[in-house]
């Protein structure tokens, strides 16, 4: 199992050790919301609501993990606006697994405090 949770750059951002656990709190519940609001856009269609969960998604995932995940990220939520919905559907279903696995690495941490 490969670890991508990178606490790296929050640590540059957090100041104090509270605070980096308060931004790991806030990074799991958003990280959690939009993986439940993607799931729900891509099931009914909903190409709004999917490019401003994406959008959610690329604003904060660079902060706590590696530069693979976050450009990939990235990249999809630039691509999502050119591209049929359907493409971004399958490639972020190829995103869920390493999604689902950073948040439990994040829950994991967050027990473990």
């Amino acid at each position: 199992m490969s670890l991508l949770l990178d606490l790296t750059r929050a640590k540059e951002f957090a100041q104090e050790p509270e605070q980096l656990q308060q931004l790991l709190v806030t990074f799991e519940h958003s990280l959690a919301q939009e993986l439940i609001e993607l799931d729900a856009a891509f099931t009914h269609g909903n190409t709004q609501k999917a490019e401003h969960a994406l959008h959610a998604l690329k604003g904060f995932l660079p902060m706590f993990t590696g530069d693979s995940l976050g450009s990939s990220v990235i990249d999809l939520y630039a691509k999502s606006r050119q591209q049929p919905f359907e493409v971004t559907k399958s490639q972020f279903t190829t995103l869920v697994p390493n999604l689902e696995l950073l948040l439990s690495q994040v829950r994991t941490r967050l027990n473990a405090l």
